[in-house]
């Protein structure tokens, strides 16, 4: 399946109870891990910034 244009693939590193963590919320919300990880990683950033602001 090709990538949109304006996204890239990024690799971390999380502990596995993190990953279980995720992997919960993912479940709950219907979605993959991949997805709920940009959710969060985007919602971190927009809080980060506007604290930043």
């Amino acid at each position: 399946m090709p990538k949109a244009a304006n996204k890239v693939t990024i690799s971390v590193i999380v502990t596995l109870e993190e990953k279980e963590r995720l992997k919960k919320l993912a479940d709950s919300q219907e979605r993959s891990i991949s997805q709920m990880a940009a959710i969060l990683l985007r919602e971190g950033l927009n809080r980060q910034e506007a604290k930043d602001a």
